[in-house]
């Protein structure tokens, strides 16, 4: 045997298996960059048929047949990648904080119901989260590895509404959250935690659409803002930059950008898009500066891709496609993770305290204005029957203890019987939740009085669903018939 012969081939052997080890480093990085090409910069966006959108969240019919598309604007001769080809129908993502995943709803076929997805964008593998005979839509990520979205349940009572749920994102432990006669939609998760969503009254008459915001475990909703009668909320909000974005349509043209204040969203509307004709369909962030908006030029059939920049009202385009709307569009990049906020919720407890400092102290100048009488008692409504009239205290206070997640409204009332003023938006109470008001009808920018209230140096009045219970005209105690 030549050893020299033996030497060579080890040689030989140990530079393939080098080369080998090079090209196997080339081709991760290769990988690598692949995808990070494909992940890092794209902008995903609901790609409907023109021909059936319309300003109206509710309407799942125009969903039919949509996709969610993924763009490069900056890659000049890149196609569109449809990332839900294998869906009948899809819609609404979100991405995850850490800008890997994406949530969004859709259905694999035409006769299914809509279910709660997500996707990993490095290799389009989705996974059903959702399983249920309703239709579940509006998902969006909450700290913790959970996320929140809409159910479709009907009530014997109060019939078909959206109700929101959260749950861990394997699909575990998805529990209900909201409890009142409204359908819930359009949700967003905004930095301090809580969650937007666009709601409308459902039972006993339809309403309009607010924003109303709540904590993720259902404590605390309570309204953010309201549109004037003429006008109409058509889209998820947002938040950047301590402003919150949105859509809102009026009776004479169609959608325009409305900006509100974080800090005081019941008073400091502001239309953003006056100087730029034509409508808008949905708002993201993109950058420090600039919105991410869906928009359609005056006279086009079709609601395209852009950014806006609010300051000096310029727009840009970045994508569109003859025959389809865009209906909404976020950018795939790491976002900021919003506050994981404690619970209060104890589902042990089967009841919540709620507490008002003076039912005679209201932001409706309407009765600031007219010199009505003091009211002296409040009437507590539920979906079908009266739950019970207390006697407030002197100083306008009531404390009382609530059976939990049972929706009711109050009314305030006069010595007299007579009906001051109500009843007011539908409230229910967390199991453990305990709540406060400084009015009724006040809003939640009102500082509460610095004083103790009456009302809580006793124990709190009960109030159950169901009991047939008559107020003692002497005092706040029940008497059972």
């Amino acid at each position: 045997m030549n050893p020299n012969k033996h030497f060579c081939c080890m040689s030989k052997n140990k530079s393939n298996r080098i080369l080998l080890v090079l090209v196997y480093i080339v081709a991760i990085i290769f990988i690598s960059s692949c995808e990070k090409k494909t992940k890092e910069g794209m902008i995903v966006f609901t790609e409907i048929p023109n021909n059936q959108f319309t300003y109206d969240v509710w309407d799942l019919s125009k969903y039919e047949g949509a996709h969610i598309i993924a763009v490069h604007p900056g890659e000049k001769g890149e196609l569109p990648l449809n990332l839900t080809e294998d869906f009948h129908s899809a819609c609404s993502p979100q991405i995850s904080y850490d800008g890997k995943n994406m949530l969004f709803a859709a259905k694999k076929n035409a006769e299914n119901p809509w279910q709660i997805w997500e996707m990993k964008l490095s290799n389009k593998k989705t996974r059903q989260i959702t399983s249920f005979p309703e239709n579940c839509i509006s998902p969006d990520y909450l700290p913790g590895n959970r996320f929140v979205f809409s159910r479709l349940l009907t009530d014997d009572k109060v019939g078909t509404n959206y109700t929101i749920f959260s749950g861990n994102l394997d699909g575990s432990n998805i529990s209900q959250i909201t409890f009142d006669p409204r359908s819930h939609g359009a949700l967003s998760v905004i930095d301090d935690g809580r969650i937007l969503t666009l709601s409308k009254q459902e039972y006993p008459e339809k309403g309009k659409c607010k924003l109303l915001v709540l904590r993720p475990d259902g404590t605390k909703l309570e309204l953010f803002y309201k549109s004037d009668p003429d006008e109409k909320i058509v889209s998820p909000a947002i938040e950047m930059n301590g402003k919150i974005f949105f859509v809102e349509t009026d009776n004479s043209k169609g959608g325009q950008l409305i900006s509100l204040d974080y800090n005081l969203p019941l008073h400091s509307r502001e239309v953003i898009t006056e100087g730029l004709p034509g409508e808008f369909a949905g708002v993201s962030g993109f950058n420090k500066t600039e919105l991410l908006v869906c928009y359609k030029k005056p006279n086009n059939r079709d609601f395209l891709l852009g950014v806006y920049n609010p300051e000096d009202q310029k727009f840009s385009e970045l994508y569109s496609h003859d025959g389809y709307s865009i209906v909404k569009g976020v950018q795939v990049k790491a976002y900021q993770r919003p506050k994981n906020l404690p619970s209060e919720v104890q589902m042990q407890e089967k009841s919540g305290l709620l507490m008002c400092q003076d039912i005679n102290f209201t932001g409706i100048e309407s009765l600031k204005d007219a010199g009505i009488l003091k009211a002296d008692k409040i009437e507590i409504l539920g979906i079908d029957s009266t739950l019970g009239i207390i006697n407030v205290e002197e100083d306008g206070s009531f404390y009382i203890k609530v059976e939990a997640d049972v929706p009711f409204r109050i009314q305030t009332v006069s010595k007299d019987g007579d009906i001051i003023h109500g009843p007011g938006d539908w409230y229910y109470i967390r199991s453990n939740e305990r709540r406060a008001c400084v009015g009724c009808h006040t809003g939640p920018e009102i500082a509460p009085f610095n004083r103790q209230p009456l009302a809580v140096r006793e124990a709190p009045v009960i109030i159950k669903e169901n009991d047939e219970l008559k107020m003692n005209a002497e005092s706040k105690d029940y008497e059972h018939e």
